[in-house]
């Protein structure tokens, strides 16, 4: 029995584990049978990948994981493949036990050996060989034993493909931690339920191509317990913005104002205010350093550029727009904090980007206690807000933008490999797409003057912040492919990003 939804929810390894207990205790599934189910996942995985497979090698630790190991080896021998299990310990627990025994019934058909000797025998590996990772699995966090740690490095040294079984051993089922070092796998096949360290931090790095099982266990398990995260679906976020009526006017789509732009930074405001106006806000502006209005004229002759050279000039703009996306190229000048103390003070939705970040960390300015903002930091921005250091903030990034919602209210989009959503109410989104083409200037400018577009079109914190990270994620992907991800810029994804809207954004029907 599978669930449709299933793909996109994600649950911490206690969560799983208790998962694992009520199907035992429950619904009568022993242990055993599980493993078998688990094993027989991965071996279909491993042949539908690997289709010219000619030989197989399993490391298998003491554990549950290592007895779903036992099983691959076991299915694969009796498929007529030859097989070598690379064992790290004697299995502990009662159903890799019985796993182990279940693959000894093979016989001559595996060759089982001590994982100290896979250095020695790798110059008789054939090239075709897949490696099967089931060493550790959800249990590990901390610091790796030497034996493990040996071995890890040893299959990554190997260059042959791997599939790591649950997760790739020495990643954080919760965090997505690893310890230095963590099994690069090719596939991960997920057992139950998708693990959150597979989806954040080094576990999205290391987890390759990632596939569930789950291992026919009815849906009514996973009914009563909320998944720590979930991934964001682009199609249903799309249903949010609603087809415009053919009867619509520029008025009913928003005034979004971008306030940024000091000296040196007058491109920020500029492609902040083309992505708000082509994502479909009906108005933009921009209120800048009078030396830009020229150029975002030339460059957007539709956006309205307004030259301020004051906080105080800045106050009669502030009436009119619906949303303020606050920060891109705002600098951290005089010029900037007046800016920054006005816009606030104008209690109007607004977006919180980049320099309004780092005036806030300083302690400069407070925000006002409506909360009414999406505030989009990057790993360096989230640090400073919370008083951390960047290794802090990447050592386990789902609870970073947690602590930042906590602090600051509103919703958090804490921007990397990964982006992770935290809405108002404490649900938690995770961007599955995006690559690292992306990490050029300008990605978070062109970010925040989507939402801001999102926003003054009537949807929610929650709504925008996570449409307009998806369409951005998924637009870059776009672009990647068609140009690589070398060179991709920030402006390449303005059209893309407009293209992904259309199908939305008109009914001639009305």
């Amino acid at each position: 029995m599978s669930n449709p939804n299933h793909e996109y929810n994600l649950y911490t390894p206690e969560q799983v584990r208790e998962f694992d207990r009520i199907a035992i205790e429950e619904h009568s599934v022993p242990g055993i049978v599980l493993m078998k189910r688990a094993g027989r996942a991965a071996f279909d995985v491993m042949q539908a990948y690997w289709p010219e497979m000619a030989e197989v090698h399993i490391f298998c630790g003491s554990g549950n994981n290592g007895g779903d190991g036992y099983v691959v080896g076991a299915l694969a021998a009796r498929s007529g493949y030859p097989v070598w299990i690379w064992q790290l310990a004697e299995p502990k627990t009662p159903s890799a036990q019985q796993a182990c025994a279940y693959a000894e019934q093979e016989g001559a058909n595996i060759n089982a050996f001590s994982a100290e000797r896979w250095r020695s025998a790798q110059e008789n590996i054939h090239p075709l060989a897949v490696v099967v990772d089931a060493i550790l699995g959800i249990g590990f966090e901390g610091h790796l034993s030497e034996e493990s740690r040996t071995a890890i490095d040893a299959i990554n040294d190997a260059a042959l493909p791997v599939l790591s079984a649950d997760i790739p051993s020495g990643i954080d089922a919760n965090t997505g931690a690893c310890d230095d070092i963590a099994i690069k796998a090719t596939v991960t096949v997920s057992f139950i339920a998708h693990k959150k360290g597979c989806k954040i931090g080094q576990g999205r790095v290391h987890a390759g191509r990632l596939h569930l099982a789950d291992l026919d266990l009815p849906n009514t398990l996973f009914d009563n317990t909320k998944p720590a995260a979930q991934i964001l679906d682009t199609n249903e976020l799309l249903h949010a913005l609603p087809p415009r009526t053919i009867d619509a006017h520029k008025g009913d789509f928003g005034h979004v104002l971008v306030v940024g732009g000091d000296h040196g930074f007058g491109g920020a405001v500029i492609m902040s205010a083309q992505m708000a106006a082509r994502s479909g806000a009906g108005l933009v502006g921009v209120a800048t350093q009078s030396v830009h209005t020229s150029a975002i004229i030339s460059r957007q002759p539709e956006i309205m550029a307004l030259g301020v050279d004051s906080g105080l000039a800045l106050t009669p703009l502030l009436e009119k727009p619906s949303v303020l996306v606050l920060g891109p190229g705002l600098g951290q000048s005089a010029w900037s904090e007046q800016l920054m103390l006005h816009s606030l003070g104008a209690d109007k939705p607004m977006v919180l980007d980049a320099d309004a970040l780092n005036l806030l960390a300083a302690g400069i300015v407070s925000l006002p206690d409506a909360g009414h903002w999406i505030m989009t930091p990057h790993p360096g921005e989230a640090a400073r807000l919370l008083g951390q250091s960047i290794e802090q903030v990447q050592s386990d990034r789902m609870a970073a933008a947690i602590a930042l919602q906590k602090q600051y209210g509103g919703c958090v989009v804490l921007k990397g490999a990964g982006t992770i959503i935290v809405t108002e109410d404490q649900e938690v989104f995770i961007c599955d797409a995006g690559n690292p083409g992306m990490a050029t200037g300008g990605m978070g400018d062109i970010l925040a003057g989507l939402i801001g577009s999102l926003l003054a079109q009537k949807l929610s914190l929650k709504e925008a912040a996570c449409l307009g990270v998806s369409l951005h994620s998924h637009a870059a992907d776009i672009v990647a492919n068609d140009i690589g991800q070398h060179g991709l810029l920030a402006s390449d994804l303005i059209p893309i990003v407009a293209e992904l809207l259309g199908g939305v954004r008109v009914n001639s029907e009305g």
